[in-house]
């Protein structure tokens, strides 16, 4: 029973640490978008973000985790928007009245779309939530990150700094 306890422990331990960390992410490219805006102006063209770094984040309003990242997120937004960051919200909730109350007390400046099929979330392999894609500025995958913990945001902000020095 101790060893049990200890093996169920030991699991749970490892893999909040992996979900945590920056892993490689599956081999997955902008073909099209599905998911539909939840705000005006936020119309999405493949073209548009050609030569930008791109953080495409999915995320659901009953997950903490992801609760927790958006405002780290917002941050990175304001402060590297104007040096070609883009940041895409693509929301995961089946409980739309849940998810609309969330982004009302808690807005973010960046563009909010709904995965209202599903799709998206398949053509990228996201296998947990949080799920944040960071591409280059040729749309190339460099890093997922999956979860949140409390030193993504500094290691994500250096990993977009290096991004946005590089040629497109």
């Amino acid at each position: 029973m101790k060893l049990r306890l200890l093996a169920v422990l030991f699991l749970s331990v490892w893999s909040l640490n992996a979900l945590s960390k920056n892993t490689t992410p599956p081999n997955v490219e902008f073909k099209s978008f599905s998911a539909e805006a939840l705000s005006k102006g936020s119309a999405l063209k493949l073209d548009d973000l050609k030569g930008k770094v791109v953080l495409m984040d999915f995320w659901a309003s009953w997950c903490e985790p992801c609760k927790e990242a958006l405002p780290h997120y917002n941050k990175l937004y304001k402060k590297y928007k104007d040096q070609g960051l883009i940041i895409i919200g693509i929301n995961e909730d089946d409980d739309l009245k849940e998810r609309d109350d969330f982004l009302k007390a808690h807005p973010v400046e960046f563009s909010m779309f709904y995965d209202k099929s599903k799709q998206m979330a398949k053509d990228f392999k996201v296998q947990a939530l949080p799920s944040l894609f960071v591409f280059d500025k040729k749309l190339k995958p460099v890093s997922l990150y999956r979860g949140f913990s409390e030193d993504k945001p500094q290691a994500l902000e250096k990993q977009i700094q290096e991004l946005l020095k590089d040629q497109p």
